[in-house]
């Protein structure tokens, strides 16, 4: 039994201000916190009913004084005063967090705002050299106020609203049960606050019977926004350990099996909500699967993590000879992100606790720093004099500085590289694998011995996702042509002027054909997988305004395009700023310089191979810049070229003469 649920302690005596920087002095600091790097929080009563927890004295964080795996904490440490003062101290919505530090809306009815009551609660309770806010009564005052509003938020059915005061909402209870879980261990350690941790005891009691209730919207089937169901389970878990309560998380292994059975598609990709989303499959659910295997090493986890890590191996393109790359942006729903790097910064590692699960699933090894990286990055840091930079609104999540510290440095740099090297479209130089979503979705990966390329066909999730090709990779010169799922025009599409029909934003009805047009015998999408040879992919737009057959040559693919008319085919370049672009009648396309000819094709230099795009016929062709770069000297540049009633584009990566 907690002390929670014991008779009444009698009240401590008062607090020692050996850590409080009070009084004058406190004042002061907090008169020169404009001065420092962290902006400061507009306090609504200026310490007039709850005192202001004081600024960092001059010269601190000291960065020798931090313990490796606690780094991460110093750029919340100079956040912690206008954290504190952003509560609002009165009416009305007194122990609101109200300046912005953490999600939006900013609004009073955002319970996700308060979690930073987790970070509050970890600088009052921990003592280390270098935090002067242990045992800080005013920063006590604040977080008590904080929680006080907090919980006041709490439905009573136990969860928790995020976008509305009436609502009902899965984020917000899943995330706020780990974060009140951290804060009612912080004041057990403190033996502070009684009264509020009876009251947070009994929430995330509360909280986690709603978040395991399968009759609850969140469970319905098939198990949609995956990240935010895990994320719940991570809470509950976590909530039972504090608690001491096992029955609490009693449920959660046949919670993980609804997930493992209606919450990941065929294909390995965890449902966002009933399609793959690189972002938030890699960045939220892949590290709280860590951290509910930190507290419960069932198997369904590693059975989770090894079906993803298979997935992301085909859509995680890295370039040749490095570990950064590109991912197959076009396939999510939710989340725009072109690139992959892997980083060894405490900073920004956001999957940091999903190395928990490397000992057990060997091919997310591929997708991390290393050891030596991390420790090396670690290494630097210390030794670093320049200021510590604070974080920064609205990008503060309590989840960096809780995850980080208590995450393992990862494995070392030979088993990682073994890793990377082992990824199907490095090893092997020809395949053909067509995996399927939840959803009527064939993702289907193509690697022959010019190239590696993907396709997406069938419905289309949400207006983020784009359908048909989208990439070229060549495994000596890397990434040349990618679809980004962006609302900007950098997708491998054809747009049908007439009726404004672009293959890739809507809906395309595919079929595969042996051989090297689609009159070849159907080949049936289960015997699609293993399949060696030329073969011919059509997808139709849902109007029939576009056509597109692809030919999967040894070399290289075919496009071919039947529209109606007047119609552009837009192809997403991505040119490093050492390629030199030429059309084939030999004007030069500049590197920062729109340029448009009427010519046969164009190619792309970089190094000893040239990328050739070619289409016969001479036609107007534009090349655009974009302002968008990746991976330090990757740009997009867009090549559109106009043609009416059809067209014939081959692509392909040869020798320079």
């Amino acid at each position: 039994m907690h002390d929670d649920d014991a008779i009444r302690p009698p009240l401590p005596p008062a607090l020692s201000r050996r850590h409080f920087l009070a009084g004058a002095g406190a004042t002061a600091a907090l008169l020169a916190l404009g001065e420092a790097r962290a902006n400061p929080a507009w306090a609504t009563s200026a310490g007039a009913v709850l005192p202001l927890v004081a600024a960092l004295p001059a010269g601190q964080p000291v960065r020798s004084q931090f313990a490796p795996n606690e780094q991460v904490l110093a750029a919340y440490l100079m956040i912690v005063a206008p954290l504190a003062n952003s509560v609002r101290d009165v009416a009305p919505n007194y122990g609101w967090m109200e300046d912005g530090w953490w999600r939006s809306p900013n609004q009073p009815f955002n319970s996700r705002i308060m979690e930073h009551v987790a970070t509050l609660s970890w600088f009052y309770a921990n003592n280390r050299p270098w935090n002067p806010y242990y045992r800080d009564p005013a920063l006590l005052g604040r977080l008590d106020a904080a929680l006080g509003y907090y919980l006041s938020l709490q439905h009573a059915d136990g969860s928790y609203p995020e976008y509305s005061a009436t609502e009902h909402h899965l984020s917000p209870t899943g995330f706020g049960t780990v974060a009140l879980s951290a804060v009612l261990r912080d004041l057990r350690a403190a033996g502070e606050l009684y009264d509020r941790r009876v009251e947070i005891r009994d929430a995330i009691r509360a909280s986690s019977a709603w978040l395991v209730d399968t009759s609850k919207p969140h469970w319905n089937r098939p198990v949609q926004f995956a990240n935010q169901v895990v994320a719940g389970l991570s809470g509950v878990v976590e909530a039972a350990h504090i608690l001491g309560e096992p029955a609490v998380s009693a449920s959660v292994p046949n919670r993980l099996q609804i997930i493992l059975d209606d919450g990941q598609a065929p294909a390995g990709f965890f449902h966002e909500p009933v399609a793959p989303d690189a972002g938030y499959n890699f960045d939220v659910m892949l590290p709280d699967l860590g951290a509910l295997y930190l507290r419960l090493p069932d198997p369904t986890i590693i059975e989770l993590a090894e079906r993803f890590a298979e997935w992301f191996g085909y859509v995680v393109v890295l370039e040749p000879g490095r570990n950064v790359g590109f991912i197959l942006s076009g396939t999510s729903a939710r989340n725009i992100v072109a690139t992959f790097e892997t980083t060894p910064v405490d900073d920004v590692d956001r999957s940091a606790l999903a190395r928990t699960l490397l000992p057990h699933v060997p091919a997310l090894r591929a997708f991390f720093a290393s050891a030596e990286e991390k420790t090396q990055a670690r290494a630097d840091w210390a030794a670093s004099t320049a200021p510590v930079s604070p974080r920064e609104k609205p990008n503060t999540s309590p989840r960096l500085h809780m995850h980080v510290p208590q995450a393992p440095v990862g494995v070392p740099g030979s088993q990682r590289d073994a890793e990377v090297a082992a990824l199907r479209y490095r090893q092997e130089s020809t395949f053909t694998e067509l995996r399927l979503g939840t959803l009527d979705q064939q993702y289907v990966f193509v690697r022959r011995p010019g190239y590696y390329t993907a396709g997406l066909y069938g419905v289309r999730q949400n207006s983020l996702q784009r359908m048909g090709t989208n990439a070229f990779w060549h495994p000596v010169a890397g990434m040349f042509a990618l679809t980004i799922n962006s609302t900007g025009p950098d997708d491998w599409t054809t747009v049908a002027d007439a009726v404004g029909t672009a293959s890739s934003r809507g809906p395309v009805t595919a079929t595969h054909h042996a051989g090297s047009s689609a009159s070849g015998a159907v080949i049936a999408p289960a015997a699609l997988t293993g399949y060696t040879g030329v073969f011919t992919t059509r997808y139709v737009t849902a109007d029939n305004a576009v056509r597109t057959d692809v030919t999967h040559r040894a070399d290289g693919i075919r496009r071919v395009m039947t529209t109606s008319g007047p119609s552009r085919e837009r192809i997403p370049l991505i040119i490093a700023t050492t390629d030199q672009v030429q059309f084939a009648n030999g004007v030069a396309a500049p590197y920062d310089q729109e340029t448009i000819t009427v010519t046969t094709g164009i190619t792309v230099t970089r190094g000893g191979l040239r990328f050739v795009i070619s289409w016969g016929t001479p036609l107007e062709a534009k090349y655009a810049p974009m302002d968008r770069s990746y991976l330090g000297n990757r740009t997009h540049r867009i090549l559109t070229i106009s043609f009416s009633n059809s067209l014939d584009v081959d692509l392909k990566v040869v020798p320079v003469p």
